[in-house]
């Protein structure tokens, strides 16, 4: 097995019915329109908190404004992704159920350098950039200190496969990824109730913990009845 297909971890759950089932969680060679980038679009961008918030899956015309930005980041920006996948014993993918995407960066890049030479016509997609923007001030206050490091772009556990351990796994080989790169700090932002249990459960600590009030303040997004009291960038390191 080539190190683009790593195996970092196997493990076995409980699906919803009681049944046991076999995953485990394996480096993917992220290219355009692939299976996990339809994943990616076809759930992470329509239920992630931020991207729900911008209206991107609502608007044909941001949907793919962001499928077009997505696949310029496999370009520019050096990604790194596992997924969780049904462990048959031939080790061939036939069934993603899971995923995380990072980004290796060093503390002097800036979304608006990666996006610099393209142009979104599209409110939602303008909405969203603008958002990112406002986190990544976050992040730069808090993670300057390190020359580099991964930064998550997502993370995201098919609807039927949910509460079986899977994000756990997944925030775990995070930090696996770190230290075999040598790379000091992973950290994301996190919108969900799973991944924040998930990443104070693996001993991740916390960068910023804000409120959906003062995130609404800052990026001008609307969050609904439905979302978390609070979005927190959590981070962990090597040591």
């Amino acid at each position: 097995m080539s190190d683009t297909c790593k195996v970092w971890t196997r493990f076995e759950s409980k699906k919803r019915d009681g049944t046991s089932i076999k995953l485990r969680i394996q480096s993917w060679k992220l290219k355009p329109q692939d299976a996990v980038f339809d994943l990616v679009m076809k759930h992470f961008v329509p239920e992630e908190a931020i991207h729900k918030a911008a209206g991107i899956s609502k608007s044909p015309e941001a949907f793919q404004e962001y499928s077009e930005l997505m696949t310029h980041f496999f370009k520019v920006a050096p990604l790194h992704t596992i997924v969780c996948c049904v462990d048959n014993e031939s080790n061939t993918v036939d069934q993603i159920v899971g995923l995380s995407i990072a980004q290796l960066m060093k503390n002097t890049d800036k979304l608006e350098d990666i996006v610099n030479d393209m142009e979104f016509k599209s409110e939602e997609m303008q909405q969203l950039l603008h958002a990112a923007k406002v986190l990544e001030g976050y992040l730069k206050e808090k993670a300057s200190c390190y020359e580099t490091y991964y930064f998550g772009r997502g993370i995201f556990v098919h609807p039927e496969y949910r509460k079986m351990g899977i994000a756990n796994e997944l925030i775990k080989v995070k930090k696996l990824i770190c230290i075999d790169n040598n790379v000091p700090m992973t950290c994301a932002g996190m919108s969900a109730v799973g991944t924040q249990r998930a990443a104070e459960k693996n001993n991740w600590k916390t960068f910023s913990d804000i409120s959906i009030e003062e995130l609404e303040e800052e990026t001008g997004l609307t969050f609904g009845d439905d979302a978390i009291s609070k979005h927190k960038l959590m981070y962990t390191t090597i040591n």
